[in-house]
């Protein structure tokens, strides 16, 4: 709102804080307790003129440039915001929003102007304002002046100031947190400009620093590295009095719960993590994961377990999270352009937000829209033991069990019991109850008892197809698989029989033949008897020949006939498992009879894949290798090929080891290496043997030349280890 003709503009009295009573006669503020007919004479709605009334659109102005920041005063009438060509005060009602102050006035504009962050002072504060410019600069601001409004500059930091905090109860103790790794506490009464205290975190740099809003003397800070530190302003040392790791990358912002022991912070690995700071324990109660990098969190007001946030990059919305419900936003502002980079809760339901689209907007409750509402809530899924689960719908609100079971963050209700009790870390977080109605069904239509024996006792052999149907006939008898059984028994028929008979067939050649050359033989010693007898054997040879062919033909024709038979029988046998899904079957039985019968490559790589996998599911790695090995196609034989990676554990503090890409040596925890070799105490860079029973190991050329002479581990474990001199010889 401009200033009136006479360029006077409303001051901070020392009582109400920032009072638009005192504006000028023809200056116009409407308040946001004001109805519409009070403020500018047109008439209420009625219920039907509301319930047409189009959806629900936030407040925007639209400002010359960027904005980075944003803070309240302490009544919430007036917001500045702070970009690096923007710094204006407005005047924000729940009708409109109108310019109050341009602070950026004047030639002489420099680097102080361009602002990182902006706070408003309170208390004996609230008519002044704090700016982290750029440069390292921190400019105070004191609105009741006239003219410029340039209070002081501040210039202790050699670095960008990321973050500027005042103190909740007197407003006169001002937090920096900057780029250079400091922060530093200022005292606005002392005219001099120094930092009374300088707190050294011995990381990288400061990226947000918060006031304990309980214990006003705590505050906690978020650093480069990840870690939160917490510090007291009362302690003379200069050292924290807590840190923790809480993120896998810098923590980007941090927010106090108004408990006063509960700490949000939010990081660029895309979680918000809700810390107990009185408690010992280094596991966040709460972890949400978001979409993107959060750059800014602050606690909803009045609910105890809601928190906003905002994004670094890629996502345009505020959203508010339950921290019990990690899963899912509860609500989402989806107005801005581009990423927000500062909000503020004026109340529990009407929050302010700016962004670098150059718009500022104030939105209510009402009009952010919920995301779980737009997901369905009936669901049904298998399981591989035949269990079936499903989640139907039911006209019920969310609830929430245990409500005083976490002392961090409860209800105002609960909050005098919650305080009562001590402290122990291992109080059990808040349970979701959702508004549904789950259920779990056995239904017998997979017995994976039945399959998991089948899969380990089958014989998929095909060189003794009489003892392979008869095993895996017994196996299935014992199951109480009495159709398999049967099966199994037909199959031994058929094609044993068909092995008898080709048996037969040989053997009956080879006796006519011998018995047609007894017959024919003479013991004549005169030339005419002999001449005569071999006359007789060739004759005798030729007729055994033809009385031979013909045997032969009708062997050979029977046979066809019979094979023809059997592979009609045994597609209808294959059709029939493949229709019940019964694919360990199929896959058995052409194993077993692969010789005799033949099947399309694409039904058969249908069989395999299937089944192979189910035995992965069940974790019978052993007989689904040997299925792979046995599988006619090569494209399923390659399955086995694939190149298979062990992550190794340190053997000194057992943490598992994940950075072998970079070829590291020693254990990032405890800073050893890794697994040396027993004997010469050296990293091994290239082959590791290691024996399973004590976990010792070494180079290969190592540990053959010790066990050569040697049986027991050569660490002194005791140990009696054993090496394949098989292998030994391949190596």
């Amino acid at each position: 709102m401009p200033a009136n003709s006479r360029g006077q503009f409303p001051t901070f009295g020392s009582q109400t804080g920032f009072n638009p009573s005192r504006l000028s006669s023809d200056s116009t503020i409407v308040t946001e307790s004001a109805t519409p007919s009070q403020s500018d004479g047109q008439e209420s709605q009625s219920p039907m003129d509301t319930l047409n009334a189009p959806p629900y659109q936030p407040l925007r102005y639209q400002l010359p440039g960027a904005l980075n920041a944003l803070s309240s005063s302490p009544d919430g009438e007036y917001v500045v915001v702070a970009g690096r060509e923007v710094l204006k005060v407005l005047h924000v009602t729940t009708q409109e929003v109108t310019e109050y102050i341009n602070l950026r006035t004047g030639s002489n504009l420099s680097l102080n102007y361009s602002s990182n962050d902006v706070k408003w002072g309170n208390n004996a504060t609230k008519n002044k304002i704090a700016t982290a410019a750029t440069n390292g600069a921190i400019i105070i601001w004191d609105l009741n002046k006239s003219g410029r409004k340039t209070d002081r500059v501040i210039s202790e930091h050699t670095r960008a100031v990321n973050r500027v905090c005042f103190q909740p109860n007197s407003g006169f103790t001002l937090l920096s947190a900057s780029q250079d790794g400091n922060i530093k506490a200022w005292d606005l009464r002392d005219p001099k400009s120094l930092a009374k205290y300088s707190y050294e975190g011995k990381s990288e740099s400061v990226r947000d620093v918060q006031f304990n809003p309980l214990h006003t003397y705590e505050f906690a800070a978020g650093f480069e590295t990840g870690t939160i530190q917490k510090w007291d302003m009362r302690n003379l040392k200069p050292i924290y009095d807590r840190k923790v790791s809480a993120h896998n990358g810098p923590c980007l912002t941090v927010d106090w719960h108004s408990d006063g022991r509960t700490l949000a912070s939010g990081g660029r690995d895309r979680t918000i993590k809700v810390w107990d700071m009185n408690s010992d324990s280094r596991k966040p109660q709460y972890t949400i994961r978001t979409m993107a990098s959060v750059s800014r969190i602050q606690w909803r007001p009045g609910y105890d377990n809601e928190i906003a946030s905002c994004a670094l990059l890629s996502d345009n919305g505020l959203h508010v999270w339950d921290v019990r419900r990690p899963n899912i936003a509860k609500y989402t502002f989806d107005e801005h352009s581009t990423t927000p980079t500062g909000f503020q809760w004026l109340s529990s339901d009407t929050i302010i937000s700016c962004a670098k689209d150059r718009y500022f907007m104030r939105h209510d409750i009402v009009g952010a829209y919920q995301p779980i509402e737009l997901l369905r809530k009936n669901g049904i899924g298998w399981n591989i033991h035949g269990d079936l689960v499903f989640s139907i719908d039911k006209s019920a609100g969310d609830s929430f069990v245990d409500e005083i079971s976490t002392p961090g963050v409860t209800s105002p209700a609960n909050r005098k019991q919650r305080r009562s009790r001590t402290s122990t870390g291992d109080e059990m977080p808040l349970q979701y109850i959702p508004p549904q109605t789950c259920g779990i069904a056995h239904l017998p239509l997979f017995d994976y008892e039945t399959f998991s024996v089948f899969a380990q006792n089958y014989v998929t052999s095909g060189e003794d197809i009489k003892m392979a149907c008869e095993t895996n006939a017994k196996i299935a008898w014992s199951m109480q698989r009495f159709r398999a059984a049967q099966t199994w028994k037909i199959i031994q028929l058929l094609f044993a029989d068909m092995d008898d008979e080709a048996s037969s067939s040989v053997n009956a050649s080879d006796n006519g033949y011998v018995k047609a050359l007894e017959d024919n033989t003479v013991n004549g010693t005169d030339a005419a008897s002999e001449t005569d007898s071999e006359t007789s054997l060739r004759q005798g040879g030729n007729d055994y020949k033809d009385h031979d062919d013909l045997s032969s033909s009708s062997s050979e024709s029977n046979e066809i006939s019979s094979m023809s038979q059997n592979q009609e029988i045994v597609n209808d046998l294959l059709s029939y498992y493949t229709e019940q899904s019964d694919v360990q079957m199929c896959v058995t039985l052409f194993l077993v009879i692969q010789q005799h019968v033949h099947v399309g490559l694409e039904q058969l790589e249908d069989w395999f894949t299937s089944y192979i996998d189910l035995l992965h599911r069940f974790k019978l790695w052993t007989s689904a290798t040997d299925i792979i090995n046995a599988c006619p196609i090569e494209a399923v034989r390659t399955i086995n090929m694939n190149a298979t990676t062990i992550n190794i554990a340190c053997n000194n503090c057992f943490k598992l080891v994940l950075s072998t890409a970079r070829a590291s040596w020693a254990c990032d925890k405890c800073h050893k290496l890794l697994n040396p070799c027993s004997l010469c105490h050296q990293t091994v860079r290239g082959l590791y043997v290691w024996c399973q029973g004590c976990n010792h190991g070494g180079h290969l050329e190592h540990m053959r030349d010790w066990f050569s002479n040697n049986s027991q581990c050569p660490t002194g474990c005791g140990h009696t280890c054993t090496l394949d001199m098989s292998t030994r010889s391949h190596s």
